[in-house]
């Protein structure tokens, strides 16, 4: 009986611990929430697809930021070797200065808004890189609350600072991503002050070293994620245009929202399944994929039964030009999670190479299916086409995951 407490002691602890990585992620997509609402009733619809187009950049930048720095640190079990963790924090600095660099060559040629928001990002681009890392250190560290607070503290500043600027003067889509850049800034001082510096430069290479057989697989995997994401919205843009690109992108964002929460919560799962065998690590994506499926089921029944007057005025598009393509999207959402939650366990096993594999038939499906179904259907097409390439991504996914669960 007392041999069993320990026991239970540490089942407890991780359930508290992977409680509140969800927590935590749960606050994290409620600023990029708030920040899409905000901006999509700042904005016309062609303001918001430009508005959108630079904020993949961000969103991109975390998910190749995680791949270089958070998700090895996680599989590697480095977090208590205060030398790893410079490195890694380190090296999420010089990611997102050379990710700002970036931003500011690419907003030469641009004027107007997209210029705008280019420099925006540009400037802040090492600090949430720096601020995402640190999330994932505390993780590892069993520390989710501290990295709940920051997240809260950011939330909450942004939200605050953005109604006081709507009163006193006009919130526009620069307006909105300046605020919730200026938020970022001290949180992610904060962030760095309770975890570790990433001003030790000179480690950069020694991570990336003792990392090499990790890193590859896991950054090729975000590559195809936040390519397959730039391309099917150049398909729409081409397809449809600026305003149907527009429209796609606010349909998306309730969606956004929780991609961002359940891709967040897999990410973690890494932390909790690292070095287990391929049989022990089936149960945990299933149950995301469960939860997954509850949630957007849920946000479906929702959306249906809200006025379509209190939706219209908050998206500020007409509801029953979104709805349809809600919808689909909803299905896409859990597709894609689903797909994703496989692929980390996968990685979870040191199997990386598997998300590749499988965003590559995705990132071809999405894009030939959104072109033609764009054409065809218009903006649902699109979103239709979404879906259907994540469908077979996910089959591909869990088949790979399974096949190596039979091997092991």
């Amino acid at each position: 009986m007392a041999a069993d407490t320990p026991k239970r002691t540490g089942r407890v602890g991780a359930l508290l611990a992977q409680a509140g990585v969800a927590i935590d992620q749960l606050v994290f997509s409620g600023i990029t929430f708030v920040l899409q609402i905000v901006a999509a009733r700042a904005s016309n619809l062609a303001d918001f697809g430009v508005f959108s187009l630079v904020a993949i950049v961000q969103i991109g930048q975390w998910y190749l930021g995680r791949a270089l720095t958070a998700e090895p640190l996680l599989v590697s079990r480095s977090a208590g070797d205060d030398r790893k963790l410079r490195g890694a924090g380190a090296t999420s600095l010089s990611f997102g200065l050379l990710v700002g660099a970036a931003c500011a060559i690419a907003a030469i040629p641009f004027t107007g808004l997209a210029r705008e928001l280019l420099l925006i990002q540009a400037v802040v681009a090492p600090f949430t890189s720096v601020l995402d890392h640190s999330r994932y250190v505390l993780y590892a560290k069993k520390r989710a609350g501290v990295a709940i607070a920051l997240d809260a503290a950011w939330l909450v500043l942004f939200g605050a600072v953005a109604a006081v600027w709507a009163v006193v003067g006009e919130l526009t889509a620069t307006t909105t991503y300046l605020v919730w850049a200026l938020a970022a800034v001290p949180v992610a001082i904060a962030a760095v002050a309770v975890t570790v510096t990433p001003l030790a430069l000179g480690h950069v290479r020694e991570w990336v070293r003792d990392q090499r057989k990790l890193i590859p697989g896991f950054l090729i995997d975000a590559a195809y994620l936040t390519l397959s994401t730039w391309a099917t919205f150049g398909v729409a843009l081409v397809v449809v245009g600026s305003d149907g690109l527009g429209l796609l992108r606010k349909a998306l964002i309730p969606v956004t929202a929780l991609i961002v929460l359940f891709i967040g919560i897999s990410n973690a799962l890494l932390a909790h399944l690292a070095g287990r065998s391929a049989r022990e690590v089936v149960r945990p994506p299933v149950m995301i994929a469960g939860l997954a499926a509850v949630v957007c089921g849920v946000t479906a029944v929702l959306l249906l039964l809200l006025p379509a007057d209190l939706l219209t005025a908050a998206l500020g598009t007409p509801w029953e030009l979104l709805q349809p393509v809600v919808m689909a999207l909803l299905a896409y959402a859990f597709l894609l999670t689903s797909a994703q939650a496989a692929m980390m366990a996968a990685k979870a096993t040191g199997r990386a190479w598997l998300g590749p594999r499988v965003r590559t038939v995705e990132f071809c499906l999405e894009v030939g299916l959104g072109a033609a179904l764009g054409v065809a259907f218009g903006v649902v097409g699109i979103a239709v086409g979404m879906a259907t390439a994540w469908l077979v991504a996910n089959a591909f996914a869990w088949l790979g995951l399974l096949r190596g669960r039979s091997n092991d």
